[in-house]
């Protein structure tokens, strides 16, 4: 098990190298389709921290940050909204991953390659936000002001 972590955490850091500088720009002229595969991802990366938190899985942790890091403009924690919004705390889940990870070198070594990703990105001027209705489904929507 810890070879086949060992696998995708490298394969997650090759791939963080390569697309870091294309996601990072402010786009505020994201297409429908861009704006549903960015909020596909950012739903699976909300569910896979989720998972990392329930079973301890500094490797789910991890990913799920880069995912949510990958996506183009800010994201904003949960109940903000507006452009002046308080941003995602990338930083409390990557020190839960590296924490829970005992000191694995690539897991900080990605933590941090995420930290820089998402620093890149709290320059956006677009954000996405998470709110939930009435009714209890929950959703991601992006925003331009």
């Amino acid at each position: 098990m810890k070879m086949k972590q060992l696998v995708v955490a490298a394969m997650l850091a090759a791939a963080s190298l390569t697309a870091g500088a294309t996601l990072a720009e402010d786009r505020k002229d994201l297409s429908p389709a861009e704006q549903a595969e960015s909020r596909a991802i950012l739903e699976m990366a909300r569910a896979l921290a989720n998972y990392g938190e329930a079973k301890g899985d500094p490797l789910a942790l991890v990913t799920a940050a880069n995912m949510m890091a990958g996506v183009p403009g800010r994201l904003l924690a949960d109940g903000q909204q507006g452009s002046a919004g308080k941003p995602f705390d990338y930083d409390a889940i990557l020190k839960n991953a590296e924490e829970l990870s005992q000191g694995d070198p690539l897991i900080k070594k990605v933590a941090e390659q995420v930290r820089e990703r998402a620093s890149a990105n709290a320059k956006a001027i677009c954000y996405w936000r998470y709110y939930c209705y009435w009714n209890g489904w929950c959703e991601y929507a992006y925003y331009c002001e």
